[in-house]
């Protein structure tokens, strides 16, 4: 019996990671992709995939034996954007500013259990490739916005988390993303902000600083680019442009109150 629950639980895991493997660049995927994306045969992606249809989320786009996603997931972006109160709309104006005044994609963070998910995000004048995508979910470790996230969380939910990674240092052989340590990630939670180079797009930097309401950590404001446009001044200007912006978000939620 409990064999069978785990192997429904890892079903349902499937079959949202399905859901979650469609972003703003990769709306239209094959059956093959979406078996490599969500780690799985092809005979088990197609079961999958027939619960998604017949639950509409899902239909078979033009191109034979692809996939996207149907406007019945529109009720469900509006459902969460509403759940974001004001922050979003708050934000929004910030990101633009901060995008324009430094030159580089200006992003909102939000945690969502054990990941960070982009909620918005301004995109820089220069063309750069990120996978922090909205909607995307991302590990907390990695990146200076989740590692703020990180920072965040109850302290025993925090320590599980690292805990679960193997504990601080790089991987095997340091192929391995490095895992911060507890002092490191203590560190960020005091200072309400960090800094973090190439962790998960190859020769990128990023800054986020943490957004609290009524002190409360809701998010994170960060600001990622290319370390080639990002010299040390540069960097400290657009670490301050980050802080600064978190605090004005900060203030105006609490005006809400």
């Amino acid at each position: 019996m409990a064999a069978e629950r785990r192997s429904g639980a890892e079903s349902s895991r499937k079959v949202l990671g399905l859901l979650l493997a469609f972003d703003e660049r990769r709306h239209t995927l094959t059956a093959s992709q979406l078996a490599e994306a969500i780690d799985a045969p092809l005979s088990s992606t197609y079961r999958y995939l027939s619960v998604l249809r017949d639950s509409g989320l899902l239909e078979e786009a033009e191109a034979s034996g692809s996939y996207r996603l149907t406007s019945r997931v529109i009720g469900m972006a509006r459902a969460a954007r509403v759940a974001l109160g004001g922050l979003e709309r708050l934000a929004r104006p910030v990101l633009e500013r901060i995008a324009a005044e430094s030159g580089e994609t200006a992003l909102l963070v939000r945690r969502v259990g054990t990941v960070a998910v982009c909620v918005d995000r301004a995109e820089s004048p220069h063309p750069v490739r990120l996978q922090f995508d909205p909607g995307q979910p991302m590990p907390l470790h990695l990146g200076s916005a989740a590692r703020v996230l990180l920072s965040g969380m109850p302290a025993g939910e925090r320590d599980a988390y690292l805990a679960r990674l193997g504990g601080e240092g790089a991987g095997a052989g340091g192929s391995e993303p490095r895992v911060p340590g507890a002092q490191e990630i203590a560190a960020v939670a005091q200072t309400g902000w960090t800094q973090s180079f190439e962790e998960v797009d190859e020769g990128i930097w990023g800054a986020a600083a943490a957004v609290r309401e009524q002190g409360r950590l809701v998010a994170s404001l960060g600001v990622a680019g290319p370390l080639f446009r990002l010299g040390e001044q540069e960097r400290e200007r657009v670490i301050g442009l980050v802080r600064r912006g978190a605090v004005e978000i900060g203030v105006e939620l609490d005006r809400l109150r």
